[in-house]
């Protein structure tokens, strides 16, 4: 197999030598840039926050390239979902507890703590013009992508046609390091009103975290901040700092429970599990905990989100957490963050207006007339309309048919190591990769 993979690359290498870059002209808008936005979130992760004494932040140690603090700043939000504060433990719920799901007693992915962010947003132009008038996800936001493990979970074997616009990669358009938002309510396992789902995108988001290096991240820029450094929708389009974390066997009421062979707390799950204890058993409904008690129940999930927050709060007020930091006020989060008119073309219009709502601060057209929702004044700077970006077309050959598709597919997408061989720059780069990818993968099959 191996040869005529090579002969087909010699062909590709030789198309792509004589391809020229798609011209990319730029789009007028009017003036406008979006006004950044505070947001507080949850990520459920398996690692607890490391507290750094010397920048008085903390950040994320991984197994590799985190040897300083920038590049524990920097793994914390690589290329990650997060989710509304108040609906963090729908992914919990959902993905980690069933009994079904265990694993050496651990939970999916062993899912240990619940990290509350504060992130600062500010998305590219291109981007709030792109999802505007998009229904589907919450408004200043795009559609959310999965990512795991520091890059865009593939479908197939392909990346994401979204992930190809942050940096306008294969014809598709440039849009920026934007980042994507969209409700995630119902699940046979969990039902949580007000549960959101983010996604942000960073360097090099082809690759899994271990194998990204600095050629891939300039190739792929992404959207975090350099440490210290507030985004403005151009050069980066998010910043953060840890508030704080909570561990989830505290949580739940493992660690308050005595094990039946030693006579003492448990120390974690796995002592917990190992004592044939289960956590939740979807398929029985059987738990030996009565936190996660009707968990089909939207009221009773909202009640478990609440005692969540007040487990934090009462962690901070305990004074053993001095690195943490309390959650703010919602009524001042919300009058200190812009209007959503303000940075939204879609509340701009809309007949009621928009709310601000939830720690994660989204927006949210009313249906009706309400003390909360917000209409801009007749001599208000509103979100204007925004004209989208620019579509390069594809490569034809002579008879008029497209050579390079917008997404390439199986082995023209990924290479071996997770990534997507090409320059965001110009499309010879591009195909030249993927020619160089196939045989790689050849050479390992044969």
């Amino acid at each position: 197999m191996l040869r005529p993979l090579l002969f087909l690359s010699v062909l590709l290498g030789c198309a792509a030598e004589s391809s020229t870059p798609a011209p990319t002209p730029s789009v007028p808008n009017p003036p406008f840039k979006m006004t950044a936005v505070r947001s507080i979130q949850g990520r459920v992760i398996s690692d607890p926050a490391t507290w750094d004494d010397t920048y008085k932040k903390y950040g994320l140690v991984m197994k590799q390239h985190t040897d300083t603090f920038p590049e524990r700043y920097q793994a914390a939000m690589d290329t990650v979902n997060t989710a509304s504060v108040e609906g963090a433990l729908y992914y919990l719920q959902t993905e980690g507890i069933n009994q079904r799901f265990s694993a050496n007693c651990l939970r999916k992915n062993n899912m240990s703590y619940i990290w509350l962010l504060d992130i600062t947003i500010v998305q590219p132009t291109f981007a709030i013009a792109e999802f505007e008038d998009n229904s589907g996800v919450v408004p200043e936001y795009g559609t959310f992508i999965a990512m795991d493990g520091g890059f865009c979970s593939p479908v197939g074997e392909n990346v994401p046609l979204e992930c190809l616009t942050y940096n306008g990669m294969q014809y598709n358009k440039n849009l920026g390091p934007w980042i994507g938002g969209e409700k995630r309510v119902n699940q046979p396992m969990a039902k949580y009103n007000d549960n959101v789902w983010f996604s942000f995108p960073n360097s090099c988001y082809t690759r899994r975290f271990e194998q990204k290096d600095e050629a891939c991240r300039k190739a792929q820029r992404g959207g975090l901040c350099p440490l210290g450094v507030q985004p403005d929708g151009v050069n980066c389009t998010f910043s953060y700092d840890v508030l704080g974390y909570i561990r989830i066997d505290d949580l739940v009421g493992i660690t308050n429970m005595k094990s039946s062979q030693t006579g003492q707390n448990y120390r974690d799950r796995v002592e917990f599990c190992k004592d044939s204890k289960i956590e939740y058993d979807f398929d029985s409904g059987k738990s030996h905990l009565t936190f996660w008690n009707d968990p089909l129940n939207p009221d009773a999930n909202m009640k478990r989100t609440n005692q969540m927050i007040q487990f934090y709060n009462a962690m901070i007020k305990s004074g053993n957490y001095p690195h943490m930091k309390p959650l703010p006020d919602l009524a001042n989060l919300i009058a200190t963050n812009p209007p959503c008119w303000k940075n939204s073309p879609l509340c701009a219009t809309a007949a009621n207006g928009c709310r601000r709502k939830l720690y994660s601060q989204i927006c949210e057209v009313c249906t009706s007339s309400a003390d909360d929702c917000k209409k801009p004044g007749p001599s208000d700077s509103a979100a204007p309309h925004l004209n989208k970006q620019y579509q390069p077309p594809l490569p034809t050959n002579a008879a008029g048919a497209t050579t390079i598709p917008r997404a390439q597919s199986g082995n023209g997408t990924l290479n071996n190591n997770g990534a997507l061989p090409s320059s965001p720059t110009t499309s010879s780069a591009l195909t030249h990769s993927i020619v160089f990818s196939v045989i790689i993968i050849a050479a390992l099959n044969a």
